[in-house]
């Protein structure tokens, strides 16, 4: 079955990114615009949800409503609260400045995990901090006197994007940028008690041409959703359906070229959103899969 895209918001200016449904609209980044959009299926439009983000890309939505935002302007993980303000977070990894985050996960803990990339696009001001020498899956975790980020990952080159699995066993990262020329593949990790990970396992590899994952979310069974490619070389822009052990059980032709975030919303998180290079937020619906439900 071909799923049908069509185009529900925009085209914004640049690329958007980040997605997350809480509940009853989809969030999404127009990144270039430092803004965060709210669509509205109910009413088919597209309002302001936070201006001023600082070229906030990947979004997160925490158990209490607020929303988690990975700021590569900023160099930063920031907290969009209920009543309108943003929160800092940690932003400091054994007394140095992280790099780009463009990613975050929220777990039933609490738990904010970041792919801390590095990132074409430089971030504000000069470079008085330097980019760590290496790019790898970070985690904020609450501490009594505020946040404590830790580092997950010691083997990757710049994760673009993470998902847990649905019972938080398994970390999945989808490392390196084609357009910094790094190799890239789908990685999985076992998530230990502690929050550490164990051996990593390579689920697919790209190759040198490609450009690899992007975006990811779950489906209700456990596989993967995920968004990659371009026009430029490879397969083209498309959408993979993966299973946990990293067989591509499906191949769809994306609506834009490259897709950045894919997610699930609507009633019964039975339709596909997914950003774009071009700016548009696009929705399939009746695609024959839902979303899973954290």
């Amino acid at each position: 079955m071909t799923w049908k895209f069509e185009l529900v918001a925009g085209p914004y200016k640049g690329r958007t990114g980040g997605l997350a449904w809480d509940g009853s609209g989809m969030l999404f980044s127009a990144v270039a615009e430092e803004r965060i959009m709210r669509f509205d299926p109910a009413t088919g439009k597209a309002d302001l949800f936070r201006p001023y983000t600082g070229r906030t890309n990947g979004l997160a939505l925490a158990k209490d409503g607020t929303v988690f935002g990975a700021q590569e302007g900023g160099r930063r993980v920031v907290h969009f609260l209920k009543d309108g303000s943003t929160a800092p977070t940690a932003d400091l990894l054994d007394g140095k400045h992280h790099n780009q985050p463009t990613d975050v996960v929220v777990d039933s803990k609490g738990r904010v995990w970041i792919a801390d990339a590095y990132n074409a696009q430089l971030p504000y001001g000069p470079p008085v901090y330097p980019m760590l020498d290496h790019a790898s899956v970070l985690r904020l975790e609450r501490v009594s006197d505020g946040w404590r980020l830790t580092r997950v990952t010691h083997d990757t080159a710049g994760p673009r994007a993470i998902l847990l699995s649905a019972d938080e066993k398994t970390l999945y990262v989808a490392d390196g940028d084609a357009e910094r020329g790094n190799l890239q593949r789908l990685s999985a990790y076992p998530v230990r008690p502690d929050g550490g990970v164990g051996g990593v396992k390579t689920l697919i590899d790209f190759v040198v041409v490609e450009r690899g994952i992007e975006g990811m979310c779950l489906d209700s069974e456990g596989n993967i959703i995920a968004c990659a490619g371009w026009k430029k070389s490879g397969v083209g822009p498309v959408i993979y359906v993966i299973s946990p052990s990293g067989t591509i059980l499906e191949t769809h032709p994306a609506p834009a070229d490259m897709p950045m975030r894919c997610a699930f919303g609507d009633a019964g998180l039975t339709s596909l959103y997914l950003t774009a290079a071009d700016g548009g937020l696009y929705r399939a619906t009746d695609i024959g899969r839902r979303g899973y439900k954290r």
